[in-house]
């Protein structure tokens, strides 16, 4: 029988993007509907959202780069 290989952190991380993403899409369409956005605002509210997503996927990708190198046994 074989072990199976663990999914790699960059496999994770597309994962975590994935999820990211589409947490965005769904943010911004309840607040849009609950808000009655125009379209500029909405835009506004979704770069915001996207930049938030991008500054937690490099503090979670810095994470994990971290635990592979412990993982690998670099200091």
């Amino acid at each position: 029988m074989t072990n199976p290989v663990p999914p790699s952190p960059l496999h994770w991380l597309h994962g975590i993007a994935s999820e990211l993403e589409g947490l965005r899409t769904v943010t911004v369409q309840r607040l849009s509907q609950r808000l009655g956005l125009p379209s500029r605002e909405e835009f506004e509210v979704q770069r915001a959202l996207l930049e938030d997503a991008r500054e937690r996927l490099t503090r979670v990708q810095a994470q994990v780069e971290a635990l592979a190198a412990r993982l690998d046994g670099n200091p």
